[in-house]
């Protein structure tokens, strides 16, 4: 979440704090504000906010403003729907079922076109599709490899970085999904390092606050990361939601192109 990284943000230089200080004590501005308006208001320059939007993994002031904008929303609809601790069973069902809903529309807008084109048709044309996870995020993943299994795909799935192994993978057809809730892991940003150093392409399964391993790796797709007296569950449900596309989409490949994923027509001849 922006507020989050602006709360957390150590490298911002002075005038960027002092931005970043104006928009925290200021939520409402930025939602009807523009870059030259919010510079005069911190005595600074639009170069300064284009520079902080930057930082904070944005091409532009305007890409940050319909972020923040939407996330903004998102708050405003978790204050007004917090657990009802004296609801009925059935009840609480509804609110479950509000809550897969509204965690998977929010994972799928974070999705952007481009990224995704990119990384189906990596995974495509790869000869083996590997998963670094740990925890609860380790039993999800099996569940998606079992699923890429069935399509004829190698895959398999590490808790931790294998040097033996990641050293037989001598040709450019692999590829490493690493997936973190924070996005600051130290297992699984150690292991991006040593994919990065063997140059495998690497995909995070990850948060949009922390930035670490998203920058870490070559595409990303971004996990849902709120404030909800059950963030655990969507978590987990946009986890789910984010290998299901993968899944999806490799499926609907192959039935387009069968040649592509057929492993025989990769084997040498006798």
């Amino acid at each position: 979440m922006i507020i989050k990284q602006l709360q957390e943000g150590t490298a911002f230089t002075h005038q960027e704090k002092a931005v970043v200080h104006f928009i925290l004590e200021n939520q409402e501005c930025i939602l009807d504000k523009t870059a030259k308006e919010i510079a005069l208001l911190t005595l600074t320059s639009p170069a300064t906010i284009n520079r902080l939007c930057k930082k904070l993994g944005f091409k532009s002031y305007h890409e940050f403003q319909l972020q923040y904008v939407s996330e903004y929303a998102q708050n405003k609809k978790n204050d007004q729907t917090k657990l009802d601790v004296i609801a009925s069973n059935i009840e609480l069902s509804e609110t479950v079922e509000g809550l897969y809903q509204e965690t998977v529309r929010y994972t799928q807008e974070m999705i952007k076109k481009n990224s995704l084109n990119r990384i189906v048709n990596r995974l495509v044309h790869s000869n083996r599709i590997d998963f670094y996870a740990n925890d609860a995020n380790f039993t999800r993943v099996q569940g998606a490899c079992l699923k890429l299994s069935s399509l004829g795909i190698n895959t398999q799935v590490f808790n931790t970085y294998n040097d033996f192994y990641s050293g037989t993978l001598t040709d450019n057809g692999s590829v490493a999904i690493l997936v973190s809730h924070t996005g600051k892991n130290p297992v699984m940003i150690n292991a991006a390092m040593e994919l990065r150093r063997k140059n495998i392409y690497t995909i995070a399964l990850t948060s949009n606050v922390n930035r670490k391993l998203d920058l870490l790796c070559n595409e990303s797709l971004y996990i849902y990361s709120g404030h909800y007296e059950l963030t655990s569950l969507q978590y987990g449900v946009s986890v789910d939601y984010l290998l299901d596309v993968i899944y999806t989409c490799l499926v609907a490949r192959k039935r387009k192109n069968p040649f592509d994923y057929d492993p025989a027509d990769y084997e040498p001849q006798s």
